[in-house]
């Protein structure tokens, strides 16, 4: 089964002595939606770029405990026993 739109799609073959890299898509690098709302995103990330956590710190931390696949509950204890000294709980 075919459809009107599976001929839309057709790539044409590269013309020889032009390289593949000029060759455009039309359509391509327009945005599908809206994107202000990324824009925004994006802005906060750059201005806090360790949001959610409150520093690099708590960041690396949060790291380490997922890549050393520490269980919640442990996490959980190293916060209520304040292991870390800080005082700081950041998530």
């Amino acid at each position: 089964m075919r459809h009107n739109s599976d001929e839309e799609g057709i790539s044409q073959p590269p013309v020889h002595g032009r390289p593949s890299s000029q060759d455009t898509t039309p359509g391509a690098g327009i945005p599908l939606g809206n994107v202000d709302d990324y824009r925004e995103l994006n802005q906060t990330i750059a201005d806090d770029s360790w949001n959610p956590f409150s520093s690099e710190v708590n960041f690396n931390l949060a790291c380490w405990f997922v890549r050393n696949k520490v269980a919640k509950s442990q996490i959980h204890v190293y916060f209520l026993q304040d292991l870390s000294g800080t005082g700081s709980r950041s998530f």
